[in-house]
């Protein structure tokens, strides 16, 4: 009752991943639907690795590849070149801009935009939303 009173509480049935066979916290398809309510920019496409950081401006997206580089600790990274992520924004409120930084790629009043990362490759995004 008194986790009630702060808010919203939902209680989630016991799950197993089924790609490690261990028990976790949260469903990979519930944490999604969380994901896809909460967040600002909506990511699609390939997996990747992001955060999302609020700014003055609006938000700064990291997107980290990690596919396509094997690195043992005795030899050189070995990098896969076809392992290009490519990935969807489309933020939830009109934007005025969107820069891929790295890219040095611009889209004005952006709906959905795509990225190409590169394997074990950053590119950060950002979204202007005044």
């Amino acid at each position: 009752e008194r986790l009630a009173r702060q808010g919203n509480v939902e209680v989630l049935t016991a799950w197993t991943n089924h790609a490690t066979g261990r028990p976790a916290a949260i469903s990979n398809d519930r944490l999604a639907q969380l994901a896809q309510d909460s967040l600002p920019i909506q990511i699609s496409g390939a997996a990747i690795q992001f955060q999302i950081n609020r700014t003055s401006r609006g938000w700064l997206l990291e997107l980290i590849n990690n596919a396509g580089v094997i690195k043992r600790k005795d030899q050189p990274a070995v990098v896969d070149p076809g392992a290009l992520a490519r990935v969807r924004l489309k933020a939830k409120s009109p934007c005025q801009s969107a820069t891929a930084l790295r890219a040095n790629q611009r889209q004005e009043n952006p709906g959905e935009i795509e990225i190409a990362i590169g394997p074990g490759a950053v590119e950060f995004v950002e979204f202007v939303c005044q």
